[in-house]
């Protein structure tokens, strides 16, 4: 005669076990060393989502259109035909990324993206659009496409093909790019 089961009817798996004190957990979580309960007190092993909001904020999307895509490219073409770095360097957020075309070296602050426009800005550039692919979410706006820079170099003008993106971000209503990459096309 078979003795009755005084655990539950899962055995050899003491993480979910319906007699065990502990937390339950997935397999995968407990081989984890239990990062990743399934139920239980979880407060312990619970992270911060990442760019989602509390149910205490509330997401407020401003417009975002091919149209302002294409405004915002050319308040940034206006700002470098200005020659005015600083004024190129209000276009990008405090925190921007600027991967340059004519530089190596990544660009993290809007000081650094001034700086590097102090000299690019001797080339007297002018941006044109070839070829774009918008895509639009809450608040954010990805331009990437192709372009053409002409610029002086020595009195000689040359035109210069090259693959951008462009992510702009409103932040407090203001439109800024918060990443910026260019690249010389192969």
């Amino acid at each position: 005669m078979r003795k009755p089961a005084t655990t539950s009817p899962v055995t050899g798996t003491p993480f979910i076990e319906a007699v065990s004190n502990k937390d339950r957990r997935s397999l995968s979580a407990s081989l984890r060393g239990g990062r990743h309960p399934v139920s239980g007190i979880a407060a312990a092993f619970a992270t911060a989502p990442i760019d989602s909001p509390t149910a205490a904020e509330v997401a407020v999307c401003a417009p975002a259109t091919l149209r302002l895509a294409e405004d915002l490219f050319k308040r940034w073409n206006e700002a470098l035909s200005s020659g005015d770095a600083q004024r190129v360097s209000r276009c990008y957020a405090e925190d921007a990324v600027l991967l340059p075309t004519v530089s190596n070296v990544p660009r993290l602050s809007r000081s650094e993206i001034q700086d590097y426009f102090e000299h690019f800005l001797q080339k007297k550039p002018l941006g044109t659009v070839n070829q774009r692919n918008v895509k639009l979410g809450c608040n954010k706006i990805t331009d990437a496409g192709v372009y053409t820079f002409r610029i002086i170099d020595a009195g000689k003008t040359e035109y210069v093909p090259a693959r951008y993106t462009f992510v702009y971000e409103n932040r407090d209503g203001e439109w800024l790019i918060a990443h910026h990459h260019s690249s010389l096309m192969p």
